[in-house]
């Protein structure tokens, strides 16, 4: 799928506007705090004050009286007569015939005088006088008296409410259940079922008994109406609102105006000035090199510069480029030729004899490079006998195909005229020493096998080691001794062993990149695997054999680069004609 092109001045104008947006928002947000902490604390001054005057004006032994008179199955029994009739006066008639807290005190003393006496509701209107002089002095919405007794909040004296809300349960506010029976509640604003309030409780203190401890006897509580404080703050707000968006779109546009002077006409300009170097149909050319009239200091003015440096540097290269190229083209043709010489020079064509039945031979070699350095090759030097080998040279690449070429063409003819295959590579290494300059030097595994018995001679000049398969099927790591390689000094002796082959036995050789193969992590494909997978397909012929193990390498591998030639021989003797 295409991605959608997005010019450079939408994306500078986006990031202006985020910039710009981002700058309003933290103002915006600043303000409105400031604006909001500044009405909360006038606010919540003024609700704490009025919270804690009505406390100090509270009896606290009083109000602990009144609540103790209330908080009993007699008064719950009057009260609910009082609902079920719809008449408060029951609840007035009752606590009129209770005697006060000041009568009560009175009747204790010897010398009480009975014209004197007052009633509970004596001390109602003046705990509902004190709520309603605090609502009055300081223009709250409501001051209220209530108790809270194991996490219920009994109602006591509420100048909004008649007789009847006395000993009521309040509704449970959430933002209060953390603080416990009758503590202290800072100023906090929430929303009701009255809409926004603030409140502010705190305790009344009450005595014990002579005095000797004090406690909390119950709460005042304050409310102010914060609606139309709610009000004003939304409406602060969408002012701000307002005031920054037209503040932000003049903003932008002033921006975006100035960007596209700046920055993004001259990076137009570039790009399209760049554009037409890259489309040359003829070329690049000295007359291609952009040319605007851009004199600025800035950072657009050294891109610009920048981009004629570049341009008159591609078009110094595009010109040795082009020489390059040529001389490159020369190379790869001469090397795909080499190539196929070499392959030439290898045999190729199978089954070599198709009318020998004494034996299956099947060989490949893949180089590392366009050349490589391994070969193989094998000849029947009369009607018994088959001579065939294999062989890595030091190096890779063109020196070692040219070297491989050379010891390949003396060691067949060393082979041709007879001898034991240690005479063979004797005679050959000492013809490859000679004026051998460059001190190369092959490897090679050399065997001549007399078909009539199966007899197998051998010689190794330092290359890898064979591998047989016998009459049991398993393929078996021979470990011949090894003479030094070929080429390298000019008297050495090779020495022969023999092997004794059964129909049905094969022989496999092969060179180092066999083994040595390694995969992306490192590890090389190694002898274990080699035998494993020669094993896997033992039962195959020759050719079988090769692709299995070729199969088995490029599995291991995965794909890493390949950097040694990959070459392979394998032979399976058949027996002597009946």
């Amino acid at each position: 799928m295409k991605k959608r092109h997005m010019s450079l001045s939408f994306k500078v104008n986006i990031l202006i506007v985020v910039i710009i947006l981002a700058i309003s928002i933290g103002v915006l947000a600043t303000s409105y705090r400031v604006y909001c902490k500044k009405i909360d604390s006038f606010y919540f001054d003024r609700t704490s004050q009025a919270s804690r005057s009505a406390a100090e004006n509270s009896f606290g032994d009083l109000v602990a009286f009144f609540w103790n008179a209330i908080n009993t199955e007699e008064f719950r029994q009057v009260r609910a007569r009082a609902v079920e009739a719809g008449d408060e006066s029951i609840i007035q008639q009752w606590m009129e015939a209770q005697p006060s807290f000041y009568s009560q005190l009175m009747s204790e003393e010897e010398d009480a005088d009975p014209e004197y006496w007052t009633s509970l509701m004596d001390d109602y209107s003046s705990m509902l006088y004190t709520m309603s002089e605090t609502i009055e002095l300081f223009d709250v919405k409501n001051a209220a008296i209530q108790v809270d007794d194991n996490g219920v909040t009994y109602n006591l004296i509420d100048p909004l409410q008649g007789l009847m809300y006395i000993g009521t349960i309040e509704d449970s506010i959430e933002v209060f259940q953390a603080y416990g029976d009758n503590e202290e509640v800072p100023p906090t604003v929430y929303r009701s079922q009255y809409g926004w309030l603030c409140t502010a409780c705190t305790p009344i203190i009450g005595w014990t008994e002579g005095g000797a401890k004090a406690y909390n006897v119950a709460l005042t509580c304050v409310d102010i109406d914060m609606n139309d404080v709610m009000h004003d703050r939304y409406a602060f707000l969408l002012n701000c609102v307002v005031f920054v968006l037209i503040q932000l779109a003049i903003a932008i546009a002033a921006g975006m105006a100035l960007m596209r002077r700046m920055v993004t006409r001259p990076l137009v300009s570039l790009a399209q000035g760049a554009t037409g170097f890259v489309r040359a149909e003829d070329g690049y050319s000295r007359a291609d090199i952009i040319d605007l009239p851009i004199r600025s200091n800035d950072e657009i003015g050294e891109l610009y510069r920048e981009i004629r440096s570049m341009q008159g540097r591609i078009v110094d290269y595009t010109d040795h480029l082009a020489v390059v190229t040529a001389e490159r083209e020369r190379v790869n043709t001469e090397l795909s030729i080499a190539t196929g010489i070499q392959a030439n020079m290898l045999p190729n064509i199978f089954p070599p004899f198709p009318d020998r039945p004494e034996f299956e031979l099947y060989a490949s070699m893949d180089p590392a490079k366009e050349v490589g350095g391994d070969f193989y090759d094998f000849v029947l030097v009369d009607d018994d006998h088959l001579i065939f080998l294999i062989a890595d040279v030091s190096d890779k690449g063109v020196p070692a195909a040219l070297f491989m070429m050379s010891a390949k063409i003396i060691i067949n003819y060393c082979a041709r005229q007879g001898g034991t295959p240690g005479e063979i590579l004797t005679a050959a290494n000492a013809q490859l020493c000679r004026n051998n300059t460059t001190k190369m030097f092959v490897t090679v595994w050399l065997g001549l096998l007399e078909l009539s018995t199966g007899r197998l001679t051998c010689t190794n000049a330092g290359h890898e080691y064979p591998i047989l398969r016998e009459q049991d099927g398993v393929f078996r790591v021979y470990k011949d001794k090894h003479g030094l390689v070929v080429g390298a000094m000019s008297r050495m002796k090779y020495r022969d062993y023999e092997l004794q082959l059964q129909p049905g036995d094969a022989i496999f050789v092969y060179t180092d990149g066999v083994p040595e193969a390694n995969n992306a992590a490192g590890e090389l494909f190694g002898m274990e695997r080699m035998t494993a997978s020669l094993n896997r397909v033992a039962d195959r012929n020759p050719e079988g054999i090769l692709e299995g193990v070729r199969q088995d390498v490029d599995t291991f591998v995965a794909g890493a680069k390949q950097f040694d030639d990959l070459t392979m021989l394998c032979l399976e003797y058949k027996g002597p004609v009946s």
